[in-house]
């Protein structure tokens, strides 16, 4: 930015569907745990799945493929539940807590972004103070901790040109750190 106190001012409250874009988000951001978690399942599943099938009465080709088999349909069915079970936990956190769903005020300048809502307590946010942030085609994620994160929907901001210097500003001050 190269005007000194230039503020960007954009308003807006966060939908249902922005919630589930975040936690989506948030998964992709994090994926490298559950990849890791979900690999090491399937391997052992597979392993003694094809001990259990293999038999004297049932060939090794055979034993391979209802292992293939079984596994393939436990991950299918697997991830389908976690899917909509996620969902659910996102809804259910949405209604929890009305703040999220209030119309705010959110000015970002060189010094940090504060988020004004009606009726509720200003936060402030110094921008040493914040984690690391992350840009997706729709959204903004600002981690203010490992736990807290501050979602920026890009239909928040007036103009493109607003959206441009919004990403300029998160990538100059927000600390970099290792996933």
């Amino acid at each position: 930015m190269k005007e000194e106190n230039k503020q960007i001012v954009f308003t807006g409250a966060l939908s249902l569907d922005d919630a589930h874009k975040f936690t989506r988000y948030q998964l992709i951001i994090k994926r490298k745990y559950p990849l890791i978690y979900l690999s090491a399942v399937a391997f052992s599943m597979s392993t003694v799945l094809y001990y259990a099938f293999k038999g004297e009465t049932t060939s090794q080709k055979m034993a391979i493929i209802l292992t293939a088999a079984t596994v393939t349909m436990g991950l299918i069915w697997g991830l389908t539940v976690l899917y909509f079970l996620i969902k659910k936990r996102t809804a259910t956190f949405y209604k929890l807590d009305p703040a999220i769903s209030k119309e705010a005020v959110y000015i970002a300048n060189d010094h940090g972004i504060k988020i004004e809502m009606i009726n509720e307590v200003v936060r402030w946010y110094e921008w040493k103070d914040l984690l690391n942030s992350y840009e997706f085609k729709d959204m903004f994620l600002i981690y203010v901790n490992s736990i807290s994160v501050i979602y920026i929907p890009k239909s928040f901001f007036k103009t493109q040109e607003d959206i441009n210097e919004f990403s300029t500003l998160l990538l100059q001050k927000t600390k970099k750190i290792d996933k």
